[in-house]
């Protein structure tokens, strides 16, 4: 029996899904049993999360900004103010952008149900250029915390973290609501699905293609409890030095 490896590549990485058909796995014999509404909401948050990662990783590099805005006590705003104020900051930051000639690509994630209400953003870094400078600038209500993504590649747990975040908040909305904006320029990571013939089972410990290592953290070899389908997945990270 062949199986089908479906892969995704984006950026640093690259994620593999290993399945005897298309939609993950072979559908096994007998009942399954209807998936309570908290399990729906966590294949919903994992879904969010896979995502998010893809485009982070499609998207930022090492250097990047990770910003996080916060308000002061006297000067905080209600979400749909708050909305605007996140909004009006974007806007200047792409206006600098372009002053610069260089393409702005940006993520935000806003929370206020849980705690204080605050913005995540993420946006790329400009060589020569302190952004962390101008974002203070634009920024009129705190004082903005700047984090630089490392050079893995890798960005999952970013990604988790992002989504984490707004679960409350997506929740309590009703989960009719996004959990992040983004800008329209982003790349959005396609699947590649290939049969392979000559093996009737995937190997149980599955080994990087060359300049690629596996992050363990991301190996799985199971059956979909809601579709009783058996696969298995994990995510190649590149080396440092090694050739895209």
């Amino acid at each position: 029996m062949a199986y089908f490896r479906t892969t995704i590549q984006a950026g640093a990485t690259i994620e593999v899904t290993k399945s005897y058909t298309k939609r993950t796995g072979v559908k096994v014999r007998g009942k399954r049993e209807k998936p309570t509404a908290e399990e729906i909401e966590k294949v919903n948050q994992k879904n969010a999360e896979r995502k998010l990662r893809l485009k982070i990783n499609a998207n930022f590099e090492a250097d990047d900004l990770f910003i996080t805005l916060t308000y002061q006590k006297d000067k905080r705003l209600p979400p749909e103010e708050a909305k605007k104020a996140i909004k009006k900051l974007i806007e200047g930051l792409r206006k600098a952008y372009k002053k610069l000639d260089v393409l702005f690509k940006w993520i935000c994630v806003t929370e206020y149900k849980s705690k204080s209400i605050h913005h995540h953003l993420l946006i790329n870094h400009v060589d020569g250029e302190d952004m962390a400078k101008t974002v203070r600038k634009l920024w009129k209500y705190g004082r903005p915390g700047f984090k630089h993504l490392d050079d893995s590649g890798q960005y999952k747990d970013l990604a988790a973290y992002l989504i984490k975040e707004t679960s409350k908040t997506c929740k309590e909305d009703g989960g009719a609501k996004q959990r992040y904006s983004c800008s329209r320029n982003l790349i959005l990571p396609k699947p590649k699905t290939k049969l392979v013939k000559k093996a009737k089972k995937w190997a149980a410990d599955p080994k990087p293609i060359k300049g690629y290592y596996i992050d363990k953290g991301t190996v799985y070899s199971g059956i979909d409890p809601f579709t009783g389908r058996e696969y298995q997945k994990y995510t190649m990270v590149r080396l440092s030095g090694s050739s895209p």
